[in-house]
């Protein structure tokens, strides 16, 4: 189906342009010719429908043809992101059982490593290594021409959810769950062929993947994608650049991106803008005032996981009295708030947020006991806390998770405490979120009890080693013992 989708908006749109990069423009007549030649590229490697092929690549053109050229053969894709260090990206292409990776020639080396013991195939977009193919090399065969859908209720996806019991939970979504994602947003939204969708999130996110790079696909609008997006601190000059040059009229961010923008002193002309929205973690309300003040445009509040899309935006027209909201349900979409025996609450009082969507996944790879927990009856029991008022706007209270949200990323504190309780010295580790400097956001601190003296530094350079840059700790608080419950429970809010 999701091939289908860009067969469709090419006919009614060829030379439109799909995908905006620097000063590269790519048609959708021309991104569907990409997308067939490297299809058959792959599948001349022997790549064919279920073999899983990760995709570790910043956002660029090739990530957009890499994504639908393989789920285009029936292959599952696994985005994954490039930040992971080796160790992380060997887990993942492991738990995958994945039969090539597509990468770029700055994490090629990280890659290469990681398959050794799998046997995977290697595709680059330079040839700048040995054994490894080349994402051009493949795009040079003639196209044969289109390709037959694989099946609605094929897997097309797998997406890894953080969880706060290990390792992140794999999650499979199909072709048709993605693709009712796509409808879901852009019916609820109104993005049309003539939006330009500004992407300077990862679109190995649900986020991006949602509503970047399936949205524009769905709609035929054109994608903006901002050229290497970190540190954002920096970029965030060039990303004003764009949006201004490019007259972009979406803007889907996260409120770290909202809050470094807002601060930029230049004269920046974004009136084309019509819609902004952010999505990850809460907004604080000193940034949605200072991005409105800055640029006359109101940022909105998306709720969505990765197990089910998109699932909510707040569209009121009472801007002021509704922000803080995350607004009501999108299309298709069902959203209950319930107490602790999963029984529908009042309006007004919280509870856990309970979700039904055409776009949710079926459940975990391999978690059937936890399965039966969190899918029940239809719906999807998040783990967040909420309240829906009276005009069934949905207002987020909270977490029941232990998610920390460092610079719009989520980090679970249990796989930063499985690395430091590898450490011969470490007795015991546990990872807590305190406040930073900035309202919303967070760092890490590990609390470290110790079986010998051993340095702070050395404990955050091996995180370093086998972590992605933003899960590594920035404080190190060595105790004599961990707070704990008569029954044994790390007293978290203890270690704060």
């Amino acid at each position: 189906m999701l091939l289908q989708m860009l067969y469709e908006t090419a006919g009614r749109h060829p030379e439109r342009p799909a995908i905006v990069f620097g000063d590269d423009v790519l048609s959708y007549g021309g991104l569907v010719d990409q997308t067939q030649r490297l299809a058959h590229g792959l599948a001349s490697l022997g790549v064919g429908r279920g073999d899983r092929v990760a995709l570790v690549h910043p956002n660029s053109p090739e990530f957009v043809a890499s994504f639908l050229a393989v789920t285009a053969l029936g292959a599952i894709l696994v985005p994954l992101n490039p930040s992971y260090a080796k160790d992380e990206l060997a887990y993942y292409f492991d738990h995958c059982a994945i039969r090539a990776v597509i990468t770029d020639a700055q994490h090629a080396v990280a890659c290469q490593s990681a398959v050794r013991d799998l046997g995977a195939i290697v595709i680059t977009t330079t040839g700048s290594l040995p054994a490894t193919v080349t994402l051009s090399s493949l795009m040079e065969a003639p196209s044969l021409g289109p390709s037959a859908s694989p099946p609605g209720a094929a897997d097309a996806v797998y997406q890894y959810s953080s969880g706060s019991t290990g390792r992140p939970k794999r999650v499979a979504r199909t072709h048709e769950q993605c693709w009712w994602e796509a409808v879901n947003f852009v019916t609820t939204t109104g993005i049309g062929p003539d939006d330009r969708i500004f992407c300077a999130i990862p679109l190995f996110h649900t986020h991006g993947q949602g509503n970047c790079l399936l949205a524009a696909v769905y709609s035929g609008a054109s994608l903006i994608i901002l050229e290497d997006p970190n540190p954002f601190l920096v970029k965030r000059y060039r990303a004003l650049e764009v949006l201004a040059q490019q007259r972009a009229t979406v803007f889907p961010g996260v409120p770290f991106l909202f809050r470094l923008l807002a601060d930029v002193p230049d004269e920046v002309d974004l009136s084309a803008l019509r819609l902004c929205f952010s999505a990850g973690t809460s907004l604080p309300p000193s940034t949605f005032e200072n991005f409105r003040r800055r640029f006359g445009v109101p940022v909105r509040q998306l709720y969505g996981c990765t197990e089910a899309g998109s699932l909510s935006i707040n569209l009121d027209e009472d801007v002021d009295a509704s922000a803080m909201s995350v607004g009501r349900p999108m299309t298709r979409v069902r959203v209950s708030v319930v107490d602790e025996a999963q029984r529908p609450v009042a309006p007004g009082t919280v509870g856990e947020i309970a979700v039904s969507t055409p776009a949710m996944t079926d459940g975990y790879h391999q978690m059937e006991e936890h399965n039966r927990e969190v899918f029940r009856d239809g719906f999807f029991f998040t783990g967040d806390l909420g309240r829906l008022d009276g005009e069934g706007r949905l207002w987020l209270t909270g977490r029941k998770k232990l998610f920390i949200e460092v610079a719009g990323n989520k980090v679970d504190p249990v796989e930063v405490e499985d690395v430091l309780a590898t450490h011969p010295k470490v007795r015991e580790a546990v990872v807590v979120g305190v406040p930073g400097t900035v309202p919303g956001e967070e760092n890490i601190k590990a609390v470290v009890v110790a079986e010998a003296p051993i340095d702070e530094k050395e404990l955050i350079g091996l995180c370093r080693d086998r972590l992605a840059f933003y899960k590594v700790p920035r404080i190190v608080e060595f105790r004599e013992e961990i707070p704990k419950s008569p029954l044994g429970k790390v007293l978290r809010k203890y270690l704060v």
